[in-house]
């Protein structure tokens, strides 16, 4: 997949409102899944619709994301 510059600052709002507005949470999540190419989840798609991810999917997705941070 090829590499996407994103704002570090935008992302750290968008994360901490995340956690406190679970809405706001799926909306970030839709704008991302349509980015990678996955269909939106519908608007009566909430939070407790969600799969949780394995501990080592999201382990990985964190270390990736501290690499490109890295560089």
């Amino acid at each position: 997949m090829a590499a996407v510059s994103l704002e570090t600052t935008e992302l750290e709002t968008l994360i901490e409102t995340c956690l406190t507005n679970p809405r706001v949470g799926m909306q970030v999540l839709n704008a991302f899944r349509v980015e990678n190419g996955k269909a939106a989840h519908p608007a009566n798609y909430g939070p407790g619709d969600l799969t949780r991810p394995h501990d080592s999917a999201w382990r990985a997705a964190l270390s990736g994301v501290q690499a490109d941070l890295a560089v």
